[in-house]
């Protein structure tokens, strides 16, 4: 014969280690108050809190733990030989066979429960219960013992509460008794895990939001400072059950987690560390006491009473997600801001809760670090003050300082609160830096192609999207904006493309900046040169809207230093630059092979050390009245062959109506370039979107087409004789032609096939007459200087 397992003994023991304890002759205080500890001797420093029926206590000497451990300490016995003494108490039946308790009298363990609680509830007598009037909760006709009941040690006199426990689907599963004085215990054979207390029926249709909180007192508190479907789960530690089974019932439901504040030194809180799991695990909500004692929603309502406490509870809501930090320390972040919880010394020697008010709420979601394992940094996230999703992965550099860039930062992209004080300012970066979300990110420091995925300032695109982000010193301006869809796109600005070789060519362009990297080609630019007023403009905002808005496109005032900057945010993009007089013509030329070239200068830092030099490789379009070498020549600098081959240009003039050829039912060119530039302010940024998503969803399968076609093209564009500087402009220009073709070939443009390769033929042909010749400059600069000697 054998006696029952410790797990059996532990189960069976639940809800009456109170009697086992007394019958034991270990003397403990009654639930929830000191006394002296039965095992160290120690006096007021020992507590019995019977948390969910298991006999834990808590002593300031000995530690922590549940009854069998307290049985085992203070007897001086092994565990199992602890688990027989408690058994002989119980008077449970010895056993010959392993305590593996069979379903069918698990079923009859939780009729038994059920049939207690149903018996008692026939013999009960509806009244309003002394324990809860006691609480200053009035007005609740409850079920009510009309006889003393003693159970696991407990009087429960007449007038003491009988709850019903009850599942997800509504069955009876037990019941829980409360007396006057507060003291609680479980029915026998009551199924505590995922069962509770409902305040009210199930709801038929799903509820807009369910509150859990652990006792009955507290879910009658939080009835009266929020609306929605409230139970009690009756311990902490069956948060985690009742939560899985309400969110399993209805998917789509807010569910808040009312916690106990079971803040005590030397002790987890609890009440805390269970609402957190619970909530985490069904993407819910947390509000916990603003105390810095132990305390329920019920005893924070007796003590500030019911107003402010209805304003707390909505203040101190937090989300717990999946994909949520813990907050360090000190810290909480509720739906109107973050705070730091500070204990400070009174004069009188007692302590206070110091509630300093940081900023609105900052949210740190992830940890970021380059490929390298360096440049860490962290994902903050935040709402702007017109309420739209903001974040920023900021550099761990940016704590290293005063913080002043870091809040100016975070207020210019729409925090909308920061305190000033000193000590509120430290911490802020204090907060960020002791964040460790578990959501770990690579950040890379520009635009582009990293990996299998394309990064633009506000979105990452590929299968391992959410993998990367772009980490700067600065919220990036979003360059790639985006207004209406492709469709839009197409019905007012790709179809007038059709025909119009210019437009064609350009808007082409904008597809193929991704694909550089891709076939391995370098970047270069093109130059549309002619007349005022003949569509130049035009041309380029429109290929500029397939990629962003009005923004998209820059004038070329600017130094060579500003377009370091603007080039290295359009990284496998497209720079479009309008009208080359704005800038100096002695810079022009330098900054032609700069964004051709794809690297900016080399700096030093102060301490001598050289910066990391900035890197792109893009496409760029601009336009002007004058050539490169003729602005350059104006200033009295000298352009070299090479640049001719970085910066192709191209006439604007088609020979009909400035850069159309066909004006698709309208009067005038005039009147085209007017539609035009009116629906690039509204249709702008899709099509870029869409190509970015085409190619990423089987990129070597794209890359392999891409290579194909671009070789393909090349061979049909390459004149006979051509140079190497001009088989290098060829290879270029059936780079775009390619980008079209693949871009019309996946729905995007709306063009007929071929009509990007058209539109690259006739460019290229407009490119060869302006420049009159397919020999490579140099040798046609020294026939010329040669026929002018002679």
């Amino acid at each position: 014969m054998k006696t029952q397992s410790v797990s059996t003994i532990s189960g069976a023991a639940i809800g009456r280690w109170p009697y086992i304890l007394s019958a034991l002759g270990i003397k403990v205080p009654s639930a929830g108050h000191h006394g002296a500890c039965p095992a160290c001797g120690g006096k007021d420093r020992f507590r019995l809190d019977d948390k969910a029926g298991r006999g834990t206590w808590f002593c300031n000497q000995c530690g922590h733990g549940d009854g069998l451990d307290l049985v085992r300490l203070v007897t001086g016995r092994k565990i199992k030989e602890a688990a027989g003494m408690v058994s002989e108490a119980l008077a449970l039946p010895e056993i010959q066979e392993k305590p593996a308790l069979p379903a069918r009298k698990k079923a009859a363990g939780k009729e038994a429960g059920a049939e207690r609680y149903t018996r008692l509830r026939q013999q009960s007598c509806n009244g309003e219960p002394v324990y809860l009037t006691n609480k200053g909760l009035h007005g609740y006709s409850l079920p009510l013992l009309s006889q003393p009941l003693n159970l696991a040690g407990i009087t429960f006199c007449s007038g003491s509460l009988l709850l019903p426990l009850t599942d997800i689907s509504g069955n009876i599963t037990g019941g829980q008794l409360i007396n006057p004085d507060g003291d609680k215990s479980l029915l026998p054979g009551s199924q505590l895990s995922g069962a509770f207390i409902a305040l009210t029926d199930i709801p038929a249709e799903t509820p807009e939001q369910v509150i859990i909180t652990e006792g009955f007192a507290t879910a009658l508190t939080v009835s009266l400072l929020t609306e929605g479907w409230i139970v009690a789960a009756v311990a902490a530690t069956n948060l985690l059950k009742v939560t899985e089974q309400i969110r399993k019932r209805w998917p789509e439901t807010r569910i808040i987690l009312a916690g106990d504040n079971d803040l005590a030194d030397g002790k987890e809180n609890t009440g805390r560390i269970q609402a957190e799991k619970a909530a985490k695990a069904v993407d819910g909500w947390v509000t916990l006491p603003p105390v810095r004692h132990k305390a329920d929603w019920d005893d924070y309502r007796q003590e500030v009473g019911k107003e402010r406490a209805r304003d707390a509870f909505r203040e101190e809501m937090t989300l717990h997600g999946k994909g949520q930090t813990r907050l360090p320390e000190g810290f909480r972040l509720t739906k109107e801001y973050l705070w730091y919880d500070k204990l400070v010394n009174k004069s009188d020697g007692d302590t206070e809760i110091r509630n300093i008010k940081i900023s609105s709420p900052l949210r740190v979601t992830a940890i970021t670090s380059d490929a390298d394992g360096s440049n860490y940094g962290r994902l903050l996230e935040w709402e702007d003050t017109n309420g739209n999703s903001r974040k920023w992965a900021m550099p761990m550099e940016m704590l290293g300082g005063s913080g002043e860039e870091l809040r100016r930062v975070l207020l210019v992209n729409g925090l909308s609160y920061i305190n000033i004080n000193g000590m509120a300012r430290a911490f802020l970066m204090e907060y960020i830096s002791l964040c460790k979300p578990d959501r770990k990110v690579t950040c890379v420091n520009k635009t582009g192609w990293h990996g299998g995925v394309y990064v633009l300032q506000d979105e990452v695109i590929g299968r391992e999207a959410q993998s990367v982000i772009l980490q700067t010193s600065s919220v990036q301006g979003r360059d790639f904006r985006v207004s209406g869809t492709s469709e839009d796109w197409r019905e007012n600005i790709g179809r007038y493309c059709i025909n119009n070789a210019r437009l064609a060519f350009a808007v082409s362009l904008a597809f193929a900046a991704p694909l550089l990297k891709l076939v391995g080609i370098g970047g270069g630019g093109y130059h549309l040169k002619g007349e005022s007023t003949d569509g130049k403009t035009t041309t380029m905002k429109v290929a500029a809207s397939v990629c962003g808005g009005t923004d998209f496109w820059h004038t070329w005032r600017a130094t060579g230093n500003a377009l370091e900057g603007t080039a290295s945010r359009r990284n496998d993009a497209t720079l479009m630059l309008d009208e080359i007089r704005e800038v100096d013509g002695r810079e022009a030329g330098n900054i032609a092979y700069m964004l051709a070239n794809g690297q900016g200068k080399a700096r030093a830092r102060t301490d001598g050390s050289v910066r990391e030099t900035n890197r792109w490789n893009l496409l760029f379009l601009s336009t002007g009245e004058l050539s490169l070498v003729e602005h350059a020549a104006s200033a009295g600098e000298r352009t070299y062959a090479g640049v001719e081959v970085r910066m192709i240009q191209i006439p604007s003039d088609s020979g009909k109506y400035g850069v159309f050829e066909e004006l698709h039912g309208f009067s005038s060119g005039k009147t085209l370039a007017e539609h035009l530039e009116q629906h690039v302010a509204h249709y702008h940024g899709a099509p870029f979107r869409d190509w970015l998503h085409c190619l990423t969803a089987d990129l070597p399968e794209l890359t392999s087409q891409a290579k194909a076609l671009l070789k393909e093209y090349t061979r049909r564009l390459t004149p006979e004789n051509a140079g190497n500087q001009v088989g290098r402009a060829v290879t270029r220009f059936a780079l775009v032609a390619m980008a079209g073709e693949l871009a019309t070939k996946a729905g995007i443009t709306g063009w007929p096939e071929g009509e990007a390769f058209r539109a690259a033929q006739s460019c290229l042909a407009a490119w060869m007459a302006d420049r009159g010749h397919t020999a490579n400059q140099e040798d046609k600069a020294a026939l010329e200087q040669v026929r002018d000697f002679m």
